[in-house]
């Protein structure tokens, strides 16, 4: 083996390589340097045991270890079970994501795996280094305890029935349990009537861990919310009100001096406008969601009352990044909404806007220009229409495939190694050209859609808008010259209109390097090899226009579904860029 792979960074930096293959890949990977290289072996074992999705690969080092293969499977249990092996690897797990059903598993696997402890009374905590735990998918949170230790950081628990005798001394307990926690999330199901002694029990639970820095939370009232400002070092604060009154907060009565992220779910306009009013002082991000089934139909200027109190925040210069997902407004009538971003006009310093509803508001390049001139330092800008959402397909597991010498008997005496997570499927590998798709919408564990299975809701699947692009490439043009740090756009652009821009710098000289893979394809065309010449002049850089959420010609529903033209543009990007590396 070469020195250098005995040097921590470089280590380090081949590992990163590694982890950057999907999930089954990376971790056959490190199983394999494992058990082949024996200078590797611990860094890879530390690697290939640090997160689990089940403590199956735990439970199985016990099984292994004190079964004996006679003419049946006996426990040898003379002088208790032998745990070297359970504890050469326990202490190298640092996070666990736990659910009731993994993959096809029984919904009970999880509380089996640790009855298994319980029996065999393994020494509490059983994984002493563990430092982020997921507790999901309605497991009893007695069972949370054997896990539980001093140096946990991150706890997250999630879909728990509240029981008013057995929840408040639980979650009082993991206090005492972990008093070190930065990171907790707390989601819940409460029965009507024990509203009250909910919301006065968590706010004194939450509030004990004084270093919490990021807050996943459920509240049951204004009074969980109000007292959440006693958490001076909060830097992310994760709100999801699916209470069935509006919340009414008093203004200006939020104050978190270190908060940098605002992410809530709301039931309504009314609370959102609420939770805004009561900020003191606006974070540098907001991201708000506003589910379907609460909404209501609405029109497009009913988002005003969102923009309004950030605007009239004395700190809306603070604001660098404003993510809205409102994908309630069902009417199919196109709204020219320009003014109503206006508000925002006054955020000078707007590095992200992201806007997803549905009708999206109807710009000209005169408005286009406005919003570049107002927000100079822009890097991502989208106004997305939500009825051009397309349901992923879920992508099958791939087989597991034996490792090379897998059947030996030699390996029997290997060390055990994990199996693969079987909890969820594996992300397909985009096609070549495509940049990982960054998370950008408030989709994530806090911020998912929770639709009411009674309640009817508008069906988005394969819809195309009916909305006319006013933007041209003029309006387009002027945004890359006003905005040079852009490097991300979703825009409907109306790529029939090409006047004045055929000759041989149809930019004027506007060039930026740093867009690379902006989202044009719901736009309409009309002459590719124009369209072509145009993006290359202004977009030296641009790698493909499939951008970010767009169902690209490596899809099933691309050549049903998108304007015609596109693809043809791409193939002459392609030919193009491939001319001039000769």
């Amino acid at each position: 083996m070469h020195h250098a792979l005995l040097v921590p960074d470089i280590l380090d930096h081949i590992f990163a390589f590694i982890k950057a293959d999907s999930q089954q890949i990376s971790r056959r990977t490190f199983a394999a340097l494992a058990r082949t290289c024996s200078a590797l072996s611990d860094a890879s074992l530390d690697a290939l045991w640090s997160e689990l999705r089940s403590l199956y690969p735990l439970v199985s080092c016990i099984y292994d270890t004190n079964m004996k293969l006679d003419n049946e499977a006996q426990i040898n249990t003379d002088s208790g079970p032998d745990l070297t092996v359970f504890h050469k690897y326990a202490y190298r797990v640092h996070k666990v994501e736990l659910s009731g059903y993994e993959g096809g598993w029984r919904a009970t696997a999880v509380p089996d795996d640790l009855g298994v402890f319980h029996v065999l009374r393994i020494p509490t905590p059983l994984l002493p280094n563990l430092t982020h735990l997921a507790w999901t998918d309605e497991l009893s949170l007695a069972l949370l305890w054997p896990l539980l230790n001093p140096r946990l950081l991150s706890l997250r628990i999630s879909s728990f029935q509240w029981n008013p005798k057995s929840t408040p001394l639980l979650l009082s307990k993991i206090r005492g349990l972990c008093p070190e926690l930065n990171t907790l999330g707390l989601l819940f199901y409460l029965s009507e009537g024990y509203e009250a002694i909910a919301e006065s029990f968590l706010s004194r639970v939450i509030c004990s861990w004084k270093k919490l820095e990021v807050l996943d939370y459920s509240p049951v009232g204004c009074e969980c919310i109000l007292n959440l400002s006693a958490l001076s070092c909060l830097r992310i604060l994760r709100l999801r009100v699916d209470n069935i009154s509006d919340l009414n907060l008093p203004t200006n009565s939020l104050s978190f001096p270190s908060l940098h992220t605002l992410q809530f779910q709301a039931n309504s306009l009314a609370t959102a406008n609420s939770i805004l009013q009561a900020m003191r002082t606006l974070p540098k991000s907001i991201d708000i969601f506003l589910p379907v089934y609460r909404s209501g139909d609405v029109g497009v200027d009913t988002v005003e009352p969102i923009l309004q109190p950030i605007s009239q925040n004395v700190s809306c210069s603070n604001l660098e990044e404003f993510r809205l997902n409102v994908p309630a407004f069902l009417s199919n009538g196109a709204v020219n909404g320009s003014h109503v971003l206006r508000p925002l006009f006054l955020c000078c310093n707007l590095r992200v806007l992201r806007i997803m509803m549905t009708p999206l508001f109807l710009l000209v390049d005169d408005d286009l220009r406005a919003m570049a001139s107002a927000w100079p330092l822009l890097e991502e800008l989208e106004l997305f229409d939500c009825r051009n959402l397309y349901p992923p397909v879920p992508p099958q597991p791939l087989p597991i495939m034996d490792l090379p010498g897998d059947d030996d008997d030699d390996d029997n005496d290997l060390p055990p190694v994990p199996p693969l997570p079987v909890g969820l499927p594996p992300v397909q590998p985009l096609p070549v050209g495509l940049p990982p798709m960054p998370p950008f919408t408030m989709m994530g564990p806090m911020m998912s859609l929770h639709l009411d299975a009674t309640a009817s809701f508008q069906d988005f699947s394969m819809v195309r808008s009916t909305r006319t692009p006013e933007i041209t490439f003029h309006g387009l043009i002027s945004l890359l010259e006003l905005c040079p740090n852009l490097r991300f756009f979703n825009l409907a652009i109306d790529a029939t209109k090409l006047d004045g821009l055929r000759d041989g710098k149809p930019g004027g000289g506007v060039c930026n390097r740093l867009v690379k893979y902006p989202r044009l394809v719901d736009s309409h065309i009309s002459d590719p090899e124009a369209v072509a010449r145009i993006l290359l002049d202004i977009l030296p850089e641009l790698e493909t226009i499939w951008g970010e959420g767009s169902p690209g010609p490596f899809t099933a529903m691309y050549s049903s579904t998108l304007p015609q033209g596109w693809d043809e543009v791409h193939k002459k990007m392609l030919d193009s860029k491939a001319a001039q590396r000769l």
